[in-house]
């Protein structure tokens, strides 16, 4: 859960976006100019197109102003942004930062990525947790324009370097440190009640849900799911019931609709507030669960299959034959085809006869036979 202070510690993505704007924002204040550098990390090109026309008129006005991200070639950016492409393995892409300089103003955002979500946010995107701080302090933002230039070293142009050392050298009064501190105190209170008002907004419901069973479709839960980047994990597990389609065959509609009623109140239990249960299709569903550690995800795929195999116990008594498999990834689009050829290697039970009984399918000739439940991880 985000901290009570909105100024540093563990930060909702709200709040970081709400300071953010603040800082850019005072790099296009009245005075601003050419004595000004501006340092940004957007971890992704995806979050900086929300941004493009931002940083288009910071890019005009400032100095230097540079921008890194993690991408596979060097992006379309503004005229006037210096792109500096990051490793994905380097800690900077991780990180969500945005510093503003000058010989007598600073303002800086500095925030690492926890791979962590509030269960009780309402979307992928909005539910990520960050660790830092931000404020509007001179020193704190020299501080950051020296660790980015030195970080990016030989990444930037060297007319860019010498232009930010000669803005570093250009700070020699001292801070105003009451009149940051009560601009900081100002800007927390009216960051806080942002934050608290949109918390409050009510959340549009997306037309897409099974009318059957209640649950999401993959139409309904892809604004959910939010970019198409890969910074928030997902644990993922796949479920099918083979033997689903036939239920309507051998014992009519309203048999079926129970059925499917029975599997949809299973997979929803347990859910945090942020976790989706989908129907993909008759016989296939699908549990997502963002920032999920291994184990739990393991536990809950085979939850729900010993819980699935046991509804010929509950109401309307039908035997069904599930098979899970899970997967842990970072892809989006999701990886829904990895995830049906982990499950084609799980051996299916078809009914035999029609009545009763049960016969299991061969294992397919080629490749390892998985258990059921059995998963991948970060594919």
């Amino acid at each position: 859960m985000p901290d009570a202070d909105p100024r540093a510690g563990v930060l909702s993505k709200r709040a970081l976006v709400t300071a953010s704007h603040a800082v850019e924002r005072a790099a296009l204040a009245e005075g601003a100019g050419t004595d000004t550098v501006v340092f940004a990390l957007f971890q992704r090109l995806q979050y900086f197109e929300r941004e493009r026309e931002m940083y288009a008129k910071i890019a005009r006005r400032a100095a230097v102003t540079v921008v890194g991200m993690v991408d596979s070639g060097r992006p379309d950016l503004p005229h006037g942004v210096t792109p500096v492409l990051l490793r994905p393995d380097e800690p900077m892409a991780r990180e969500w930062s945005v510093a503003v300089l000058s010989p007598t103003f600073g303002a800086s955002v500095v925030a690492q990525d926890l791979d962590e979500i509030d269960p009780q946010a309402t979307s992928v995107e909005r539910a990520r947790l960050f660790r830092g701080r931000w404020g509007l302090r001179r020193d704190e933002a020299y501080a950051e324009v020296v660790r980015l230039r030195d970080a990016m070293g030989d990444r930037l142009p060297p007319a860019v370097r010498r232009k930010v050392g000669e803005v570093l050298a250009s700070v020699e009064t001292p801070a105003e440190l009451d009149i940051e501190s009560r601009a900081e105190a100002a800007l927390r209170h009216v960051a806080s009640r942002l934050d608290a008002a949109r918390a409050s907004a009510p959340v549009p419901v997306g037309p897409a849900v099974d009318p059957e069973t209640g649950l999401d479709t993959l139409a309904g839960v892809t604004p959910w799911l939010g970019d198409a980047t890969d910074t928030v994990p997902l644990g993922l597990v796949l479920v099918a019931v083979d033997d689903l389609t036939a239920v309507e065959r051998r014992h009519g509609s309203r048999v079926r609709m129970h059925t499917e009623q029975n599997i949809a109140d299973l997979l929803r239990r347990g859910l945090r507030p942020l976790d989706r249960a989908v129907r993909l299709g008759p016989g296939e569903f699908l549990v997502i669960q963002p920032a999920v550690q291994p184990a739990e995800l393991t536990a809950r795929s085979r939850h729900l299959e010993s819980r699935l195999a046991a509804l010929h116990a509950t109401y309307p008594f039908v035997d069904l034959h599930p098979r899970t498999t899970t997967l842990l990834t970072r892809r989006r689009p999701l990886p829904l085809q990895k995830l049906r050829a982990q499950l084609r290697q799980v051996p299916a039970v078809l009914l035999w006869p029609p009545s009763q009984g049960s016969l299991p399918l061969p294992a397919e000739p080629h490749g390892l036979v998985m258990r059921s439940g059995a998963g991948t991880w970060f594919r």
